[in-house]
Formats: structure tokens, sequence, C-alpha cells
């Protein structure tokens, strides 16, 4: 760049007179183009500092929790990152060779490779604008609106305001009290099998229909009709591992879990015994389609408890377990799992958010969304070069523009080569 402007040779001399776009506080086209590079670095310097920030923050939550990054971040699409790295990567090199082509006097070439980096910001915003919409569809959101309809692995997901598509709880959550009033059951007390994975739940499950009563001063109901929903929906994890070619009938319920919706119950007893806390489930319907069910239907459950455990002898344990010389107090012993990296990550993902998964969003939609309207800046700053562009208005002597509107770009390219691994891959 340096030998750009020869502003004190005899072929390049532009001096105030020698180029309409110098301006008249600057001693010749040199002085303003070194000018102008030296504001640039400076604007680039705090955009780093700016951004710089954020990251910190990213660095402080990962550190103390990491377990909201590893649940999170499965459920942002790794293909559309990539895409939108490579279409960052190919518009800094389109940005570049623009510089190249006012350069030279290459005016076709100039607009051309204008037009493309334009077109690879509007593509970059396209695919975040489809990533965002899903988001804000399941709402996958960040802070207190984040409430997701599904896991990232495609479980339904108990939701405060319950009503996402295809689905349908008896959570009636109280947003003042921040509480579900009704829907909640704890789990030890509807588990008919608990030696069985999953809750062995016996409820008579029923979806009613149901209208607003006239001149009530407080929201009251009035039922409409009603519908028994017999059909079980499999466990998620046991329907997938044990029984993949196994077709749910719809609708159906099941139990869910989702300590965000149905916290857990604690007891003071147990807690001083270290036993911890008592797990409460919700009963959640599926209906297999996309459809939005309001507040006009509701979702009713009666769960009969379990019976009383019955005191088994030596003999009916060794029968049951195959164990034989079994004595009091000998556990039967049994091969165990041991899960592979693959198995717990798919685990992990069907099941529900960690605490504090809201804050991952947050983090996310402040640093990508910065980074999306440093994009649109810059499709402005592209649009206008590009009219000066067809105008004839960018020379070999005079191209300070083009080249202060592709180190921005470089840098914003920059910054998404760091969001996209932090965020996207972060397994």
């Amino acid at each position: 760049m340096s030998t750009a402007h020869e502003a004190h040779g005899a072929e390049h001399d532009l001096g105030h007179h020698g180029s309409p776009f110098v301006q008249h506080h600057y001693d010749d086209a040199q002085h303003q183009f070194d000018s102008g590079k030296l504001g640039i670095w400076l604007f680039l310097a705090q955009e780093v500092l700016f951004f710089s920030a954020l990251f910190v923050q990213y660095v402080l939550y990962r550190v103390h929790h990491g377990e909201i990054y590893s649940y999170a971040h499965k459920w942002l699409q790794v293909k559309f990152g990539a895409i939108n790295t490579a279409v960052l990567i190919f518009s800094s090199l389109t940005a570049a060779w623009a510089v190249r082509c006012a350069q030279r006097n290459e005016k076709r070439g100039l607009i051309a490779c204008i037009a493309l980096t334009l077109a690879c910001a509007w593509t970059f915003l396209g695919i975040k604008y489809v990533e965002y919409s899903h988001k804000v569809h399941e709402h996958i959101l960040f802070g207190s609106y984040f409430d997701p309809c599904v896991s990232p692995g495609g479980a339904e997901l108990l939701t405060k305001n319950n009503e996402c598509p295809g689905a349908k709880s008896t959570i009636e959550y109280d947003y003042g009290s921040e509480k579900a009033k009704t829907g909640c059951f704890e789990q030890s007390k509807l588990d008919m099998n608990p030696t069985e994975p999953g809750v062995q739940a016996d409820c008579e499950v029923s979806e009613i229909t149901r209208e607003k009563k006239a001149g009530a001063k407080d929201v009251e109901w009035v039922e409409k009709g009603r519908r028994a929903i017999t059909a079980r929906c499999p466990e998620p994890h046991i329907a997938e591992a044990d029984a993949p070619e196994e077709k749910e009938t719809f609708p159906c319920w099941r139990t869910a879990y989702q300590p965000a919706v149905c916290p857990d119950l604690t007891d003071a007893e147990a807690r001083s015994h270290g036993t911890g806390t008592r797990p409460q489930v919700g009963i959640l319907v599926e209906y297999g389609d996309s459809a939005e069910r309001g507040e006009e239907i509701a979702i009713e459950a009666k769960c009969k408890a379990p019976p009383a455990p019955a005191a088994q002898s030596i003999d009916v344990l060794a029968s049951e377990t195959g164990e034989k010389n079994l004595k009091l107090g000998q556990g039967a012993i049994h091969p165990v799992h041991v899960e592979t990296a693959e198995e717990e990550h798919a685990l992990e993902s069907i099941g529900p958010p960690p605490e504090h998964t809201g804050m991952f969003f947050t983090i996310y939609f402040a640093m990508t969304g910065l980074h999306g309207i440093h994009v649109l800046f810059g499709v402005f700053v592209f649009t206008w070069l590009l009219i000066r562009a067809a105008k004839g208005q960018f020379t070999k002597d005079y191209f300070g523009p083009v080249d202060y509107a592709a180190l921005y770009w470089h840098i914003v390219d920059l910054i998404w080569i760091f969001l996209f691994p932090l965020l996207y891959l972060i397994h």
C-alpha cells in the first residue's frame, strides 16, 4: 500500500486540482489516504476491544457452567455455521480482489468483486435468519424467554407456556410466582416399578376442550368436551435403543422431566441426610403433528399411586434374579454397561436442559447478533461503493474507500472464524 499513491511523482501528481475527491485540508492524495488508513485501524482496534468483553463473558460462563455449553450447543446447526464460514472467507477474497481491481483501473472487475461481496453478505444474513426463526419458533431464546419445545435430540419437553407445536402437557404455569400451578406429579408417588427404566405410571389422561365463561371477572373455563388419551408413547431413549422399528400411535402420552417447569421438591429431612431432592414430572401428550393448541385445549391426568413394596424373602429374590446361595445383605452382581462418549451425548441431547441453559443463548444472541449488525452495516457500505464504482469514481490514484471497507470486512470475517468453533464445535 505504501507505493499505491505516489503523490509526488510526475505521473500521479494529485494536488487539490488533480482529483475532485482530495479534500482541501490534505496536502495531496497520499496524505488523505494515509490519514484514512490510520483512522480505519483505530476504529478496528476499538471494535476488537468491543467484542473482547463478550469473549471474556463467554470464557467465564464456560469455565463455571461447562454443562450448559455441552448441552445447548447441540441446538445449533453445524452445517449452517460451516456454510456461513465458507461464505465469509470467500467474501474476504472478493473484497481484497476489489482493492486490487481499483488499483489497476479495472472497472468491470471492481464492480464484479463488490457485487460478489454483497451477495456473500446477503447469503450470510439469510442463513442467520433461518437459524434465528427456528429458535424463535421453538422458544430457544435468551434469559427468561428460554422455554424450548424440544430437546436437541428431538424429544418433546415440558414448557411454561404450554403451547408448543404438536404437544400439550398438564402444566398450567403462573409467571407471577414463577411456579407451576397444576400439572406436576412427584415421580416416586406414581412410578409403578422404579426398577424399570422410565416412569411406569398408571394414569388416566384426557384432552379437554373448553371455553371461557362469559361475564366472569376472573378467567373461568367451561368444559365443552373431552376424549381419553390411552396410547402410551415410548420413552425416547428406550424407543431409539431397544425398538427403533416401533411406530408411535398418536395421540399418546408419557411422563416428562423438566426441573425448570416442575422443580424438584426439597425434603428437609432427606437433605439433612444427604439424600438430595425428590424429582417431579409432568404428563405430556404428543400429537405427531405441527399444530399449536392454545388455552382452549387442556390436558388432565389422574394417576394412581404405586402399590406398597412387598416383603421379599431370600428365596424369592434368588428365583427372580437367577442367583444361587444368596446371603442376607449380599446383592446380585450383574455386568455394568459403560456408556461410550457418543451414547452419553445422545442421552444428554434428549434430556431436559440443565439449569442456567438460557444464559448460553443470551451469550449466543449477543455475540452472533452483534456480529450480524456489523455484517448488515457492511452491506450498506459495499452498496455505496458499488454505486460509486459504477460511476467510475475509483482509480489507481483514488481507491481509499474500497481499501478501508475491505479492512473492515476482514475483521468482521475474522470475528466469525472465532465464533464458529466456540459456539458450534464445542465437542
